[in-house]
């Protein structure tokens, strides 16, 4: 249409755009642009095969970025994810011994989750009791997971007990088993922030932790089950990374270091959590990740590129809107 005063082309006002658009639609939006573009640079990558094939190693990517999420959104950032995916890796692998028990093999993942929380649960006692800053309690607790990990498994990788791999390299209905097991991860985790007053407590917390407190919001409580929960989320996708492996080697949980972070900051979630975040568009960024890494490999690309990719975005993520604040208030 055009306005009558000056015969320019007007575009009708549609009543919304971009900035006021949900996170999970804005991170679904760029995701669908680079899976676009992707089509035409490497059309192998869009094909049913490759999304298929790409959908457990985003499955194991979302879920320890969930955790992440959750510990970025109350004002921290846990760097110890790549020792507890490693060390409760281990302990899933290694010390069933090859078992074909089914007892024996749950009873050894159950102590992996067990172990994935309680370590979750040292860093948030460190954090929230004795101050320390989580940046320099994460790197700490990571090299000592590290060291753990290389002890109790002899630095050596150890094939998954074979009902492990059967059920993570498995389908249900067309879908691969660590996709039904991020689902239910992520629901669990969308309906208890969204529809519990614990979650909306948790809310409260990350976004105004002063308001928080001035009505009674126990703030260390909330911070010390977020680690935990951490830790726990940690050790699930442990768990789903041996199986679907097989034979997952001591280092398998450091890919994970920088990727988490990056799932959530594509996602469109601040570092700091100031505003509320959305798990659903952390699960959309682990998506991006990592197709961006099955594109970047098939144009010839190494794994540096992916690496290199994650380290600009995580940069952009802390950067970007700390130059935004200071150009507002300079």
């Amino acid at each position: 249409m055009t306005d009558g005063g000056t015969g320019r082309l007007r575009l009708p006002n549609l009543g919304w755009n971009l900035a006021d658009l949900p996170l999970a639609a804005k991170s679904f939006i760029a995701t669908a642009i680079l899976v676009v573009i992707g089509g035409i640079l490497a059309p192998s990558t869009v094909n049913s095969a490759a999304i298929l094939s790409t959908l457990p190693y985003f499955a194991i990517l979302a879920v320890p970025s969930i955790g992440q999420h959750l510990v970025i959104q109350q004002r921290g950032l846990d760097l110890s994810v790549a020792g507890i995916m490693s060390f409760t890796a281990v302990i899933a692998t290694k010390l069933p011994d090859g078992s074909t028990h089914l007892g024996v093999v749950l009873f050894w993942i159950a102590a992996a989750l067990a172990v994935g929380a309680l370590c979750g649960l040292v860093t948030g006692i460190i954090v929230t009791y004795l101050f320390v800053p989580p940046l320099v309690t994460t790197i700490g607790v990571n090299a000592v997971l590290f060291g753990l990990t290389y002890w109790v498994s002899t630095g050596a990788s150890v094939q998954s007990p074979p009902i492990m791999v059967q059920f993570f390299e498995g389908r249900s209905l067309f879908v691969p088993n660590t996709v039904w097991v991020l689902l239910i991860v992520a629901a669990v985790t969308v309906f208890v922030l969204a529809r519990t007053t614990l979650g909306r407590r948790f809310i409260a917390v990350s976004v105004n932790p002063s308001a928080a407190h001035a009505v009674g919001i126990p703030l260390r409580s909330y911070s010390l089950a977020t680690y935990t929960l951490a830790g726990l989320i940690y050790a699930v996708a442990a768990v789903m990374l041996s199986g679907y492996l097989v034979s997952p080697t001591v280092l398998c949980g450091l890919p994970y270091l920088l990727g988490t972070i990056a799932a959530v900051v594509v996602g469109g979630n601040p570092i700091g959590g100031i505003t509320k975040g959305s798990v659903v568009a952390t699960v959309i960024g682990a998506f991006f990740l990592t197709y961006l890494a099955q594109l970047v490999t098939a144009l010839g690309f190494g794994g540096s590129a992916e690496d290199l990719a994650d380290a600009i975005i995580v940069l952009c993520g802390v950067a970007v809107p700390e130059i935004a604040r200071r150009l507002r208030h300079g």
